[in-house]
């Protein structure tokens, strides 16, 4: 059948099972002191802290970065990560990326994603 109507379920549940299935044994490196995990996703280094337990799952990518889904060991709870690409590299960036920050820690509804935390770089 071609084109009407909305998906069936499980044309809708067959892409992220497809993408969850391939991605779900990401290499993992140590890095800096074991503070740290580092992750190969699409090509870039996605680091997070210890805490953030694998599997890693990369759910989406844009203009800005990639988001991927992984456990908080410390709330056990089911997160989404957000690594802004070049976050700081200059002035407009760093702008953009301190008001995304400031804004949604304010907001408070179901359909909005609330910062839980924010990962700062790692001191090199």
């Amino acid at each position: 059948m071609e084109g009407g109507g909305p998906p069936q379920p499980a044309e809708q549940q067959q892409q992220p099972l497809q993408m969850a299935i391939g991605l779900e044994n990401v290499p993992a490196t140590l890095s800096h002191g074991g503070r740290f995990i580092q992750y190969n996703i699409f090509g870039n280094i996605f680091e997070v802290t210890a805490k953030y337990k694998p599997p890693i799952i990369p759910i989406g990518k844009g203009a800005y970065g990639i988001v991927c889904s992984a456990l908080n060991s410390e709330t056990n709870e089911q997160v989404a990560l957000k690594k802004i690409a070049n976050a700081f590299d200059n002035k407009i960036d760093a702008k953009r990326t301190l008001r995304e920050i400031k804004l949604l820690r304010h907001m408070d509804h179901e359909n909005v994603v609330a910062i839980k935390d924010i990962i700062p770089p790692p001191k090199k």
